[in-house]
């Protein structure tokens, strides 16, 4: 039996095969729904971009509300990158692990700028670094074997 992604399985007539070509539609099926999904969230994280934006505007609270509605813009670019994998996923390509790692990074840069207008502790601020930091090591070291295995 030969496998292509994103295609339809090839074999023969046998019960595995038939099993294997509903799972392989039910996956195509369950792709389309993720990107359904995704184009959601990036509505209503827009939705909240604007009410972030909005909320500046009403309390005059400047520094606090651009810190939030930075965390909003970082959502949004965390979930079109997502939506970006997932179509090139549906033309056929290999999802990115990187991709993951990056979203992480996103998500951890914007908790600590959120943290950092709460008054919360330099002790528990510091794990969110220190996590940041442990995932810029790995996106690098990702990064880096790519580079060497292209060469």
């Amino acid at each position: 039996m030969t496998y292509i992604p994103n295609e339809e399985v090839v074999c023969s007539d046998s019960f595995e095969c038939r099993v294997a070509k509903y799972i392989n539609r039910f996956i195509r099926i369950l792709n389309v729904v993720f990107s359904i999904a995704l184009m959601i969230t990036v509505i209503l994280t827009l939705i909240i971009f604007a009410s972030d934006i909005y909320t500046i505007y009403l309390t005059g609270n400047l520094s606090t509300g651009t810190i939030h509605a930075l965390g909003a813009l970082l959502v949004l670019w965390t979930l079109s990158e997502l939506l970006h994998s997932e179509v090139r996923h549906l033309m056929g390509e290999r999802i990115q692990v990187s991709i993951f790692i990056e979203v992480a990074i996103a998500a951890f840069v914007r908790k600590l700028l959120v943290v950092s207008t709460e008054g919360v502790s330099l002790s528990d601020a510091s794990i969110y670094l220190v996590s940041l930091i442990v995932l810029g090591i790995v996106y690098w070291i990702f990064q880096h074997h790519n580079k060497v295995k292209k060469a």
